[in-house]
């Protein structure tokens, strides 16, 4: 058995001993595939809940991202993460769809969080997927037509929701004092989305060159957004389709049942991994959702990722033109700082393609271009009237 392995084991190890003396002792543990940080468990239960469940999640965090030891990350995440998901079940976010697909996005729920041991406890969607593989595995390329309403609606519901959870948590004082202490994360997000954006210059200087000024520009915006909290609000702060194999993927953030979705389905998508969520503008939830999306049709000609990013403006609402910019230039941002450093992803050519990509929605978002936007795939982020 290799370190790695006996580590994991040893972790896995721990997690019962200390599940023993609860009601959530477990008859066994079951390592979960999932982000890349935390130590991801299904758990059968020895006995029943007084609810009746018998199957958990268990979550347990070290200081350390788990596929990364030498990568050093707070534990002050699983608290926060703790404390979003109780506030969010005392809320109780739903959305239900009324179209021929019942799709019904909520929290799971929270039972339990053992701060002492950084691990927490929380509802299974059993054959849960994340949004990126079930789309990977679900949609060919070129999809089908006939998967059209389906993907609009994926869309649709996951945009209500996210809308309903900013308009809610823009007014949860609690909410905000308990995100504002999550600065490391913040940061991190920061670093990702504008410090590598100018990094990608010297790896593409023949296709970002010539937009080094511009990316400066909105590096130095972003930093200033961060340094004005009364602008900023409690958000997911990771809000994508799911997991690729890299050491800073912290989060999936949509789990659906892996299962095709049919005519008068009933679906619950979970939104799960609130160990991000910090101050920060609702368009960075909003444009790395929609950069994830773009992703499936810019790497794989996947039109099914296109799709649900039109459902997600549909479902997200009407907008300003300012909101829809400033949408953009973080879409632009994740497609070049993130998605051109994946490896596996792409060939060299689509990586530079992406990255050209992203470089054109920057620059024609920095100048206020609407009439470009309204030309290309992404004319459906402009929902209000010119």
């Amino acid at each position: 058995m290799d370190m790695d392995a006996l580590a994991r084991e040893e972790i896995k190890s721990k997690v019962l001993t200390n599940l023993e003396q609860t009601p959530f002792a477990a008859a066994s543990l079951r390592a979960l595939s999932g982000g890349t940080a935390n130590f991801i468990y299904h758990a059968t239960l020895q006995r029943p809940l007084t609810d009746g469940t018998t199957d958990v999640v268990v979550k347990h965090s070290e200081d350390y991202v788990a596929n990364s030891p030498t990568f050093k990350l707070t534990l002050l995440r699983c608290r926060i993460e703790e404390e979003c998901l109780r506030a969010l079940s005392d809320f109780s976010i739903e959305e239900k769809s009324s179209d021929t697909i019942n799709l019904t996005v909520r929290t799971p729920r929270f039972y339990h969080f053992d701060e002492k041991n950084s691990t927490q406890i929380q509802e299974i969607l059993r054959d849960g997927k994340d949004l990126k593989t079930y789309a990977l595995d679900t949609y060919s390329a070129n999809t089908p037509d006939a998967a059209r309403p389906q993907c609009l609606q994926i869309g649709r519901a996951l945009g209500k929701w996210l809308r309903n959870f900013h308009t809610w948590s823009a007014t949860q004082t609690g909410l905000r004092q308990t995100v504002a202490e999550n600065k490391e994360l913040q940061q991190l997000k920061h670093y990702i989305n504008f410090s590598w954006l100018l990094d990608r210059v010297g790896q593409f200087p023949s296709i970002l060159s010539e937009a080094r000024d511009v990316f400066e520009k909105v590096k130095e915006m972003a930093a200033k957004e961060l340094e004005d909290e009364n602008q900023l609000q409690a958000i997911h702060g990771d809000f994508w389709t799911g997991k690729i194999s890299f050491v800073l993927t912290i989060t999936l953030s949509i789990l659906l049942p892996d299962r095709l979705i049919h005519e008068n389905s009933d679906i619950t998508m979970f939104v799960i991994d609130w160990e991000m969520s910090q101050l920060g503008l609702p368009n960075l939830d909003f444009g790395q959702m929609v950069a994830e999306l773009y992703e499936l049709k810019l790497y794989k000609d996947i039109t099914a990722g296109l799709w649900m990013v039109q459902g997600f403006a549909e479902g997200y609402g009407e907008v300003s033109d300012d909101f829809a910019f400033r949408t953009a230039i973080q879409i632009g941002a994740h497609l070049v700082s993130f998605g051109t450093s994946v490896q596996g992803w792409g060939t060299p050519e689509q990586i530079e393609m992406v990255a050209r990509t992203g470089r054109d929605i920057i620059v024609h978002a920095w100048r206020k271009d609407r009439a470009w936007f309204q030309q290309g795939d992404l004319s459906c982020l402009f929902r209000s009237a010119p």
